[in-house]
């Protein structure tokens, strides 16, 4: 019940952190403009490497050291001060050098490093909203109530300032920071929850440095995944000689998208303190039981949004960003095989391998998968442009699956791990077969998206309740379930 618990609670914040740009792109587009919203999602990418830098590896080593020695109380304490002594001195060293990096670049060069430094100043507070996240320590407890409230409320607040405050194109400074402070005022707010509950230990006792190089062997693999999460952004208007209308183009693609992994990714946050505690204890088979469960859930919910974005994607844009955001539709389409891949590379990758510190075999999977994408971009984006870039994208995220597959292979059963797929590819590509043309023949309206939603959606339910998939057997007692007690 408590794993149901945090799930919803983490599918809520997910949601919510995705959903939050989703209600403000429509009015963005149309009042920032493809160049508007092109410079945001350019500059943004170039301080993601360096938040990745301050960040270090700690939100995944924080969390699993917390749930580690969760029931100690003096141990938690003295870790979490630790382990955010050390977050917060390289955050500042980060700082420093990502102004004196943007600033050398504005100098030497006369691309977009130039012609944005007022934007690239302003997203310095990004990094910033990293060095105060303590996000880490509430999830290694399990208790995500406090992340998604405080966050959730933030997160409301901010879109409803973007409404107010962003009314034309010269306003996209004010966006930037916007979005920038909106993070910095949620991650304050977790501080809060601390004085009284976690004491701070002795200077003396504490040993800051000895968590330095676990979470440089955590931001490795880090690192690696958002290079080909963020670098597509920062390479297309250079390689493809467009202008920063390509990253907005992709980057709206890339956040659509992401509104289906929240409702997958998810599970993961919510399984590594839990998968962690079960290792820690010694309860193998709990851990392995975990995961095939969490295998199944995922699979069914990522196999019909990957058919469903594939099938609505096109026509969907044009009424929700309008015409001149067209190729953020087809770039969808070509994205949309991510969601299964990323759902699956969580399970094997963020549930098991880092909770059980297979942190090596983590790394090398990333790390091929980062170089692969860097690789392709180079090839593919001047031939196919902003297409190229999200065939990349899909290509290295299936390195990167099939690697955590072969490495686990003798550790898991692959039967039990991949045994009903079949049953819900069936589905899944039988609602696309009848959603594709009707998305063809009818015209680009909400209406008609909705439509073509509800009977996908009903397609699918019924196949793999006919198929009698786990997932179907899991809703349908627990709904007889509730029947019953009623």
């Amino acid at each position: 019940m408590q794993i149901v618990k945090n799930y919803l609670y983490n599918v809520g914040y997910q949601l919510l952190t995705v959903i939050a740009p989703l209600l403000t792109m429509t009015y963005l587009a149309h009042v920032l403009g493809t160049q508007g919203v092109g410079i945001q999602a350019w500059t943004n990418s170039v301080v993601t490497y360096f938040l990745l830098l301050a960040t270090l590896g700690i939100t995944l080593y924080g969390q699993r050291e917390i749930a580690y020695v969760r029931d100690d109380v003096a141990e938690r304490d003295k870790r979490f001060w630790e382990i955010q002594i050390l977050h917060i001195i390289v955050g500042v060293i980060a700082l420093i050098i990502y102004f004196v990096f943007i600033f050398g670049m504005s100098q030497v060069m006369t691309n977009e490093f130039h012609k944005y430094y007022p934007q690239l100043i302003l997203q310095g507070w990004v990094i910033v909203s990293g060095i105060l996240d303590i996000s880490w320590y509430f999830m290694g407890l399990e208790d995500f109530k406090k992340t998604v409230v405080r966050n959730s409320l933030v997160k409301i607040a901010m879109v409803i300032l973007i409404f107010v405050l962003v009314k034309s194109s010269h306003d996209v400074n004010k966006y930037i920071l916007l979005l920038a402070l909106t993070q910095v005022i949620g991650n304050i707010t977790m501080w809060f929850y601390l004085p009284g509950k976690v004491k701070i230990p002795k200077w003396s006792d504490m040993q800051i440095m000895r968590h330095l190089g676990p979470t440089v062997a955590m931001f490795i693999p880090t690192i690696a995944t958002q290079i080909y999460l963020q670098l597509n952004k920062t390479m297309l208007p250079m390689l493809a000689h467009g202008s920063a209308d390509l990253s907005g183009f992709y980057d709206n693609a890339d956040k659509i998208v992401k509104v289906s992994l929240a409702l997958v990714t998810a599970m993961g946050t919510v399984m590594l303190p839990r998968v962690a505690n079960q290792f820690a204890n010694g309860d193998h088979k709990g851990v392995n039981k975990a995961i095939y469960s969490s295998m199944d859930f995922v699979t069914a919910l990522a196999v019909p949004l990957m058919f469903g974005m594939a099938a609505v994607s096109q026509k969907l844009i044009l009424w929700f960003l309008g015409q001149p955001f067209a190729p953020t539709g087809v770039t969808i389409a070509f994205l949309s095989p991510i969601i299964l891949f990323i759902a699956w590379s969580n399970v094997i990758g963020t549930q098991y391998l880092m909770p059980v510190n297979r942190v090596r075999d983590y790394t090398v999977s990333v790390t091929l998968g980062a170089v692969v994408n860097i690789v392709l971009n180079f090839g593919f984006i001047p031939l196919w442009g902003l297409y190229g870039a999200a065939y990349a994208t899909a290509l290295s995220e299936l390195i990167v699956t099939v690697y955590q597959i072969w490495v686990v292979r003798k550790d898991l059963d692959m039967h039990q791990l991949f045994g009903g797929v079949w049953k819900y590819f069936i589905a899944g590509a039988a609602m696309f077969i009848v959603v594709w043309p009707i998305q063809l023949a009818m015209p680009a309206t909400a209406l008609w998206s909705m439509i073509e939603i509800a009977i996908g959606g009903i397609i699918y339910a019924v196949l793999i309740v006919v198929l009698k998939t786990n997932f179907a057997g899991i809703i349908i007692d627990f709904v007889k379930g509730k029947l019953h007690r009623a």
